[in-house]
């Protein structure tokens, strides 16, 4: 069922509306002001500063002395810390990926939804010419990113169409799908072969593969992703094609242990 995230229609709007506003930080966006906030969120600017100074009593942000921006606070820092404790495959697949970095120089990521954004769990940068920052707790689109299709493809229809409708396939670059019809041509493709690929759909130079991770259930709780610098690839297809079976090892890896821990 596609869970509706708007503050307005959920049970405490003065908790959906603080919530929102922890959810606005991001590794791109890490403080903000006040107004710059309000715009963002399309939030009255003042509702903003009385929800803020709440947050900053309670150590969920703080308040910069020089600029008067905000940014998260310490507390955040303590629920990091809870959240890796009770759920340990962040580090664990971070270690298969060491195991695989002789294997591939590039970058290895796991990630998770939420909502109707990719949420990454762990990452591993490679030894190779690959410089893209994404850190742990950073989030991106679904219909641009090998891991967020191959996560929004084990959805159920409705997510997927509550997703084309909501989002608008916001357009990140020239190759972004902003097809519905290209992109349930692409769902049906990722479900038949267990494959997501991203052909510098999101950033012009980077592109990459991804597979699904399973829990005990037999439900997708999660997705890991091999990405690469798209202009050392010659041939796509037969790149991709090449690095599938190793992608395929990863993510068993990561399946043998959530098949007796998720």
């Amino acid at each position: 069922m596609v869970k509706d995230t708007s503050p307005e229609n959920q049970p405490s709007q003065t908790l959906a509306k603080g919530l929102h506003i922890l959810g606005a930080f991001s590794p791109q966006q890490q403080t903000w002001g006040i107004r710059e906030l309000a715009r963002e969120l399309d939030m009255n600017p003042a509702t903003v500063m009385r929800l803020v100074t709440t947050l900053e009593s309670a150590g969920y942000l703080t308040q910069e002395p020089e600029t008067q921006r905000y940014a998260l606070g310490p507390i955040v820092m303590k629920l990091a810390s809870l959240y890796l404790h009770h759920n340990p495959l962040p580090e664990y697949a971070r270690r298969i990926f060491e195991s695989y970095s002789e294997r591939f120089e590039y970058n290895f990521y796991l990630g998770t939804l939420s909502g109707y954004q990719v949420i990454y769990l762990a990452v591993l940068d490679g030894r190779g010419r690959i410089k893209v920052v994404v850190e742990t707790g950073g989030s991106t689109g679904l219909h641009t990113t090998a891991l967020g299709k191959v996560l929004l493809a084990f959805q159920t229809d409705e997510f997927i169409q509550g997703f084309i409708e909501r989002s608008g396939l916001h357009p990140y670059n020239d190759n972004s799908i902003t097809s519905a019809k290209l992109l349930w041509a692409q769902v049906r493709e990722i479900r038949r072969t267990g494959i997501a690929v991203n052909n510098g759909e999101h950033f012009d130079d980077i592109s990459a593969i991804a597979a699904p991770v399973f829990g005990r259930q037999g439900q997708v709780i999660a997705g890991v992703s091999l990405a690469y610098p798209r202009y050392l690839v010659a041939d796509p297809a037969a790149y991709q094609a090449q690095i599938a079976p190793l992608l395929r090892e990863v993510a068993e890896q990561v399946n043998a242990y959530t098949a007796t821990h998720a």
